[in-house]
């Protein structure tokens, strides 16, 4: 088959440090690359590399799945005509050695798959089975596997409505894993149980088998079993479990459950509108459920795992994803939806790496009249400021050189208008125009020039005359000019700033316009400046009377008002 890469992110440092490893999504992963419950590898080949055979009736589909030969086929178009309780169609997958891959995205088999009979080296991918509804008869699963069969990959599958159960693994079968995969449940039913592993306490067959992996599945709408596992050591890693109380209304909503001498390892899921996500209720004091950094979104019930469970014996850390990135990647990605029968990364896109910190957060600071918020997305750190009419935060900036600083300021404003905030450090002051940004999500960067002093600044990021603010997150501090000694004797030069007004900086001006104006209002001196020498008062105001100045710089998009004392 050929190889196609999926690079999924690892983060190595929460929004700090990034890195990506590549998961082959066109070989398996888990359990079913395992042989018993070892680390000793088996390499899951399927058909291998035999002339993939086209099918187009369910009839040759079924004629190759159970032959003695190797077979790589593909599904074109939907095959069988259905089944209702134990009759009608069902694809049965009694030898090994077998691919079974839908053709196009959403192929439908109108059939359940049953492998049994000791088959092994199996590989079904991108097929839909859509069952005909639950019920507490004693029907078909949508997928059985059963019969001591074992080393078996279903990958980016969807399994809808199962009669009995949407995907069983029972009757000492083993090594199996599934990833990509749905298992959901449109109609409401009191039997809407979707994936049981091992079929009975007493099931002397499976004891030390029914290994099984599930990694970037979907559950949705399932009442229970999700799993619900007998004698397995099963790996739930990197899996979304939602609820739908459309669905469920008026049924016991039970989530992961170890039962009879089954151990979870239970590890960065996240499970939405779920009730008892883990459940306990059938450990009968031999089941084992640990439970490892998940995320649990308005849940209710249990979600504390009981005891230690076991130590996957293949590599699968390099490529699982942080809980907080599970939910965009498997709905992106789950289900049926190769565009050919080579393809193996669907419509998975690469998030963007997430941008480090930077070097203040806002919300640290002392907030009058405003408060520290996490409720809308996007942010870094703790949260953002919000600010109150009238409002204001302070946050201390500490920098080795005085000097000029540009301020690079992320802040969202979901108004219809830009908002301002003034900024402020000692006697330097810009007010800051915010454009709106389409949103209370959306954040972008307004640049600020402000002058700081060596050591500790108290910067202040108020409202201006009782108007509402944007909302502040975090923001980096980079010096722009250095504050020149003035080394005349003359005319010695101590500068303090004032600057009553400012639009929004996005670029340091190349020239500036300087006017100087004594205290009366009246220009003593005007010259235009190239960026480079702004800084040197000294040079500016040679010949000046002592005394107190106020020093204008114009340019293209900035006006700013300095004080300035004369020696």
């Amino acid at each position: 088959m050929k190889k196609c890469f999926n690079k999924v992110l690892v983060t190595l440092c929460a929004f700090a440090v990034c890195a990506s490893a590549a998961v082959d999504q066109c070989k398996p992963i888990g359990w079913a690359t395992r042989s018993g419950r070892t680390s000793t590898a088996f390499e899951v080949t399927g058909g291998g590399n035999t002339t993939p055979i086209i099918v187009k009736t369910f009839s040759d589909l079924q004629k190759y799945a159970k032959d003695s030969s190797p077979r790589v086929i593909y599904i074109d178009g939907t095959l069988g005509d259905g089944w209702s309780g134990t009759s009608g169609s069902r694809l049965n997958i009694t030898a090994s050695n077998k691919t079974i891959i839908g053709l196009k995205p959403g192929t439908l088999l109108k059939a359940p798959i049953h492998i049994t009979s000791k088959a092994s080296n199996i590989i079904v991918r991108n097929i839909v089975i859509q069952g005909p509804g639950s019920n507490a008869d004693q029907a078909w699963d949508n997928l059985t596997i059963e019969g001591e069969s074992k080393n078996i990959w279903i990958d980016h599958c969807e399994f809808w409505d199962g009669q009995d159960g949407n995907a069983d693994v029972v009757k000492g079968s083993d090594n199996v894993t599934f990833t990509w995969c749905i298992f959901g449940y449109k109609k409401k039913s009191t039997h809407n149980l979707s994936n049981l592993i091992g079929s009975s306490d007493n099931e002397p067959v499976s004891e030390g088998k029914l290994n099984v992996t599930y990694m970037f599945n979907w559950w949705k709408a399932a009442n229970q079993r999700k799993p619900r596992c007998r004698y397995g050591n099963v790996h739930m890693v990197n899996n979304l479990l939602t609820g739908d109380a459309s669905i469920t209304n008026g049924t016991d909503v039970l989530g992961v459950s170890a039962g009879h001498m089954c151990k979870v390892r239970t590890e960065r899921n996240v499970f939405i509108n779920e009730s008892n996500p883990i459940y306990t209720g059938n450990a009968n004091g031999t089941g084992v459920n640990e439970v490892i950094d998940n995320i649990f979104t308005n849940c209710s019930g249990n979600t504390k795992g009981t005891g230690t469970s076991f130590t996957p014996p293949y590599e699968y850390t390099s490529f699982m994803l942080k809980a907080s990135e599970v939910e965009a990647a498997v709905k992106a990605n789950a289900g049926a939806t190769l565009k050919s029968p080579t393809e193996c990364d669907a419509n998975y896109v690469e998030p963007e790496p997430p941008t480090p910190d930077k070097q203040y957060q806002a919300e640290k600071g002392v907030i009058t009249g405003g408060v520290s918020e996490s409720s809308n997305g996007g942010y870094h750190g703790d949260g953002y400021v919000n600010f109150d009419k009238g409002g204001d935060v302070v946050v201390n900036v500490k920098v080795d050189t005085a000097g000029q600083y540009k301020f690079d300021v992320d802040f969202a404003n979901g108004s219809s208008e830009a908002r301002s905030l003034t900024v402020s450090a000692g006697l330097d002051t810009a007010t800051t125009s915010f454009k709106a940004t389409g949103g209370w999500t959306v954040w972008e960067t307004a640049e600020v020039l402000i002058s700081l002093a060596a050591g500790e600044n108290a910067v202040k990021f108020a409202t201006v005359v009782g108007n509402d603010g944007p909302n502040i997150d975090q923001f980096d501090v980079t010096l722009v000019k250095a504050a020149e000694k003035d080394t005349t004797k003359d005319n010695p030069t101590s500068i303090h700033f004032a600057n009553l007004r400012s639009t929004a900086a996005k670029v340091v001006p190349s020239a500036y316009r300087v006017s100087i104006f004594d205290t009366k209002g009246s220009l003593v001196r005007r010259m235009d400046v190239e960026s480079a020498k702004v800084g040197d008062v000294a040079w500016m105001t040679r010949g000046l009377p002592a005394g107190l100045y106020v020093m204008q710089l114009k340019s293209a998009n900035t006006e700013r008002r300095k004080f300035i004392a004369v020696k």
